[in-house]
């Protein structure tokens, strides 16, 4: 119940543009494809080497259509930035990897698909001790994101329900950060912070585990983060909001409940995703908190 509290209350206090209210039917507008925009950013999404197609998000997109065989679907790689301004024009698209906004604003989002458990530093095990000794363990990230002997990379256009306030007050400040744009960001920030470019990012635990994989020399550690401790991250299927964006997540949430026990879904959350030892398996967390709570 507490982990069901927390990801309810999570969901209500994230950022969202409020929108003007339109009452239209979606049953009533003529749906015959899906806009899929994806942006190379793995474990989300792979778009090439040994786990190409196997981001958890290129897996959910595969098992929607596959629930959906009336309607074309239509995939289009994009970096994060031009699919975000496109979702501001107004642009029909689903982006399936978005965090869960319950209140509409650019876009509109289906019932949740999964959780993430919280973000954390990912760092080598040098940095590791230094920031530890100096900002605890669980880390205080106010206190490490205003020491300016650590260097601060993120991807672009990268948002942190939890913990963003924290990062955007510092922000305010000249601290030192590096924002990486482009393809692949998140597999790149892990490649500066092997080569000292950067000290450290902010990241979920399952980037880690993805470096882990590709690249089993213990290189990076996972540190937790102090003040979101508890804070699972909810995701969603976002589509624009509009006309056809709220008749896709009509037709989206209507197969939702399938798409949720499809084995190829599970198999990739499986892959991804570690058991937490503190609260229970991954899939069992994931049916009693999130699923049955939108049930």
């Amino acid at each position: 119940m507490l982990l069901k509290k927390k990801l309810l209350l999570l969901a209500t206090l994230l950022p969202s543009v409020l929108m003007p209210a339109v009452a239209l039917d979606p049953k009533q507008y003529q749906l015959d494809s899906l806009q899929w925009v994806i942006n190379a950013a793995p474990p989300f999404h792979i778009v090439d080497g040994p786990f190409a197609g196997q981001g958890i998000c290129d897996v959910l997109t595969d098992v929607i259509d596959q629930h959906l065989p009336e309607l074309a679907s239509n995939r289009l790689v994009l970096p994060q930035s031009r699919i975000r301004k496109q979702f501001q024009r107004k642009e029909n698209q689903c982006f399936p990897c978005m965090i869960y906004r319950p209140v509409p604003g650019d876009t509109i989002q289906s019932e949740p698909t999964h959780f993430y458990y919280p973000h954390g530093i990912i760092t080598t095990p040098e940095k590791a001790r230094l920031i530890e000794a100096r900002h605890g363990n669980p880390v205080r990230l106010a206190s490490l994101i205003s020491d300016r002997t650590f260097r601060f990379g993120y991807p672009d256009g990268r948002h942190y329900p939890a913990v963003q306030n924290i990062l955007d007050n510092a922000l305010q400040n000249d601290i030192s950060r590096i924002a990486h744009t482009g393809e692949n960001a998140t597999v790149a920030i892990l490649a500066m912070i092997k080569k000292g470019r950067i000290d450290y990012t902010l990241e979920y635990q399952i980037l880690h585990n993805l470096d882990k994989a590709e690249n089993p020399s213990d290189d990076l550690v996972f540190l937790q983060v102090a003040e979101n401790q508890g804070q699972h991250v909810l995701g969603a299927i976002g589509c624009t909001n509009s006309e056809w964006g709220r008749a896709a997540i009509e037709k989206i949430n209507q197969v939702l409940p399938l798409v949720r026990q499809h084995p190829a879904f599970l198999q990739v959350l499986t892959l991804w995703f570690n058991d937490d030892p503190e609260s229970g398996p991954y899939l069992e967390l994931l049916r009693e908190h999130v699923w049955q709570a939108t049930d």
